[in-house]
């Protein structure tokens, strides 16, 4: 089924339910769906990576093999 037919077959579902928590539930998942993941993290979550993308325009990184030498002791090879 292609996406025009996808809409009218859900469109149609819709008109066809009475059920309020149903309708609740479809209007939440579509509000959901325009929020952006940087609204709905921490202050803290954002600050770090703020702080860490200017390290990263500084120069400030390593590479690939780098980080799985220094964090591979914790098993994260």
């Amino acid at each position: 089924m292609n996406i025009h037919a996808e809409k009218i077959e859900l469109a149609r579902l819709l008109l066809a339910t009475n059920d309020k928590s149903i309708l609740a539930k479809i209007k939440n998942l579509l509000k959901k769906e325009d929020n952006d993941w940087w609204d709905e993290i921490s202050p803290a979550e954002r600050g770090a990576i703020e702080k860490a993308m200017q390290a990263a325009k500084r120069g400030e990184t390593i590479t690939h093999e780098e980080a799985v030498q220094k964090f591979g002791k914790w098993g994260l090879k």
